[in-house]
């Protein structure tokens, strides 16, 4: 009967696939209270990828069988998330290479090694924020930038393949142990260097790069405010603003006792008024008025005459008769007391309304 190689062989591999299968459910745990203080903490996923050397070691049952070349090269691909500051999940899958097999000193074939598993990663230690067990600044591990150390613990798969020697294995599913070195840069990108044991018979040492995807937490930057600077500015020059004209205001004609003449003044008053007049077409309401002395009817025919008088003046100065109207109303409304004399003055007069 062919001897045959055994791959991933331990008396002891459930008590690691145990202890790292606890790892990870209590990383996965440990990592929801964390948010709870670590508000500035932002999940992302991350994609990481890399190349390294291998060290592959299927047992042998036999001296005559020998493994006769342990390492090759080795490469992998990964997928993660930064599930808080100190822990980040991740699945990959790697190409650990081939292990040459001789037999009694003559090559035999080979055995190639794939894996692929799932990962609990546990950042200890930032350049920046220090130890992982002291809640620092938000630069280091909360972002993931600067020098970190981390530890990896999981389960993952293995699978073989032969050329031309026949192999069994025993434990196909192992436990996956690493330590490795992180450098973060701000933009998400990370440089990387890790050993990594899938139990007792493969060892890779690789180096490769991550990006993670998503923003940071960017501190409020206070807002810089402008430079004003005074700058003279000549005064404008305002257009020299057009006399407004006065408004039009009809001239109150006064008289003497018994009289419906004019004097020097009224007819001064009613020159100007009649030149302001000739300028628009509007009408003129002439009304005569008198004081108590005197007859009510002959006060009344007196008020006519006053208000004839003032009509044929402006008649007189060119305004159309047919834009003047005359009305006498006596003593019927007085403006002031007609017990006195100036108040009796006051009421001996003529109005004009311009409609």
């Amino acid at each position: 009967m062919k001897s045959e190689l055994s791959t991933t062989a331990s008396n002891d591999q459930t008590v690691r696939i145990v202890a790292a299968s606890a790892l990870l459910l209590g990383g996965l745990l440990l990592s929801v209270p964390q948010q709870s203080y670590a508000e500035d903490f932002t999940q992302r996923v991350y994609v990481t990828g890399g190349v390294g050397v291998t060290r592959l070691e299927p047992e042998s049952p036999t001296p005559a069988l020998s493994i006769s070349d342990k390492s090759d090269a080795g490469a992998h691909l990964g997928l993660g998330y930064d599930l808080s500051r100190i822990f980040s999940v991740e699945a990959y899958v790697a190409d650990l290479g081939e292990a040459e097999v001789e037999f009694l000193g003559v090559s035999a074939g080979s055995i190639d090694y794939q894996v692929y598993g799932i990962s609990l990663l546990g950042y200890l230690f930032n350049s920046r924020s220090g130890s992982a067990l002291i809640d620092s600044d938000t630069n280091g591990l909360f972002r993931r930038e600067g020098l970190s150390v981390y530890g990896r613990a999981g389960i993952g798969h293995m699978l073989n393949d032969s050329n031309g020697v026949a192999y069994k294995r025993d434990y196909p599913t192992h436990a996956a142990f690493g330590l490795g070195l992180e450098y973060g840069f701000r933009n998400g990108v990370a440089l990387r260097t890790e050993l990594m044991g899938m139990d007792t018979d493969a060892r890779y040492l690789n180096v490769g790069i991550l990006k993670r995807f998503g923003g940071v937490p960017v501190a409020p930057v206070a807002p810089v405010e402008p430079e004003v600077v005074a700058k003279a500015l000549p005064e404008p020059e305002l257009p020299t603003p057009e006399p407004m004209a006065a408004p039009l205001v009809p001239p109150l004609v006064y008289f003497e006792v018994d009289h419906a003449e004019l004097n020097v003044e009224d007819r001064q008053k009613l020159d100007d008024f009649a030149t302001a007049m000739l300028e628009n077409d509007m009408t003129i309401q002439i009304d005569g008025h008198t004081d108590w002395i005197a007859k009510e009817q002959y006060n009344m025919s007196l008020s006519v005459r006053r208000a004839e008088t003032v009509f044929n003046y402006l008649a007189s100065k060119g305004l159309p008769e047919e834009r003047m109207t005359t009305m006498g109303y006596g003593e019927t409304r007085p403006i002031s007391n007609n017990n006195t004399a100036n108040g009796r003055a006051l009421n001996r007069r003529a109005e004009l309304q311009i409609k």
